[in-house]
């Protein structure tokens, strides 16, 4: 079975009509409605998303078989997944987010750490790193700092930030 990728987040409802407001995680927010069938993190239900319009960032869309608000407001937070088989394969210096999930971190040929996260509060991708220590360092996901990105490797070359060298290296 090929891994699972989310591709939004249902975040709320818009209006009485049962339909919902998606965070989406893709290059183009409106193509969540062609990907055909998204599921629950579990694959256990399955939701037939058609994307509206865009509004403030979010895609105002409908799911099938959600007719009112009350409906709607049940899958609030409910995460969007598809396979990533169905999914463009990724260009150069582009990544899916479960890619880079599970990565070693090298720094000067030696392991420092592990990509735990990626998370993304609306100012850029931040790798959330488990140092060997157990710490985790939230680092800014820019070519600067994560100099070579190698997903056949399974490994990522960290150029510390200035300022950080005893959080990442102390623990």
């Amino acid at each position: 079975m090929s891994q699972l990728v989310c591709v939004g987040q249902i975040v709320n409802v818009h209006g009485v009509k049962g339909m919902v407001k998606i965070r989406p995680y893709l290059k183009d927010p409106m193509g969540i409605g062609a990907l055909g069938p998204l599921s629950d993190k579990s694959g256990k239900y399955v939701f037939d998303v058609k994307a509206a319009h865009l509004k403030n960032g979010f895609i105002v869309a409908r799911i099938k078989g959600i007719e009112d608000r009350t409906a709607a407001e049940r899958l609030k937070g409910v995460e969007l997944y598809v396979a990533q088989s169905s999914l463009p394969k990724a260009q150069t210096n582009e990544f899916y987010y479960s890619d880079l999930i599970g990565l070693r971190v090298l720094e000067n040929n030696q392991e420092v750490g592990q990509v735990v996260s990626v998370q993304n509060y609306g100012a850029g991708d931040i790798l959330e790193i488990k140092t060997k220590a157990g710490k985790i360092i939230p680092l800014p996901f820019s070519k600067q700092t994560f100099p070579l990105v190698d997903i056949e490797k399974r490994m990522i070359v960290l150029n510390t930030p200035i300022g950080m060298e005893k959080v990442v290296y102390e623990g």
